[in-house]
């Protein structure tokens, strides 16, 4: 993907953050609208389908790139109305997945402020110190920002069967648990 299409593409996934009227919530599409059109919608945004198994909990994705990296594009959609979007980066090693992890930390601190809940935070080190755990880092490696329409999450997850390295940042409607 050439530079120049790379950046209107990544600010239509991360545009609602900053409150603008024009902005959807995850890319093209606002919370609580139809899913009909994810294909389309999709594809004018240059992805492919996704043809493998659905990642867990979502019924649309696609394949597309973001930050210069191949990504899975996922919609969770109920009663056909979409509350949950997520950009899913597969990573070499556990080094390239902190190293993704910060870089999507750093974005969405400047765009919705301090995380609303940090598992980095000395204030979870400490419980968790207290209760007798033992952290590894990819354990410290979740944070959360709320806004007044939805949750923001990002998270890396370690290898798991034959699935490697993950990092992924998903988008929820603050009302999708009403």
């Amino acid at each position: 993907m050439t530079r120049r299409f790379f950046f209107p593409v990544l600010l239509a996934g991360f545009t609602f953050v900053c409150g603008g009227a024009e902005a959807a919530d995850f890319r093209t599409l606002d919370f609580n609208s139809s899913c009909a059109d994810l294909p389309a919608r999709e594809a004018a945004l240059g992805s492919a389908p996704f043809d493998e198994q659905l990642p867990s909990g979502f019924q649309y994705a696609f394949r597309n790139r973001e930050m210069d990296r191949d990504v899975i594009v996922a919609y969770a959609c109920r009663d056909g109305r979409f509350f949950r979007g997520a950009y899913i980066f597969s990573a070499r090693d556990a080094a390239d997945a902190t190293a993704l992890y910060a870089a999507l930390k750093r974005r969405m601190t400047k765009e919705r402020g301090a995380p609303s809940f940090d598992f980095a935070s000395a204030e979870y080190r400490r419980k968790m110190h207290a209760v007798g755990a033992t952290l590894a880092p990819v354990d410290t490696q979740v944070a959360f920002w709320n806004s007044p329409r939805s949750e923001a999450h990002a998270s890396v997850a370690a290898p798991s069967g034959q699935r490697g390295w993950r990092v992924s940042l998903s988008f929820t409607a603050e009302d999708a648990s009403k």
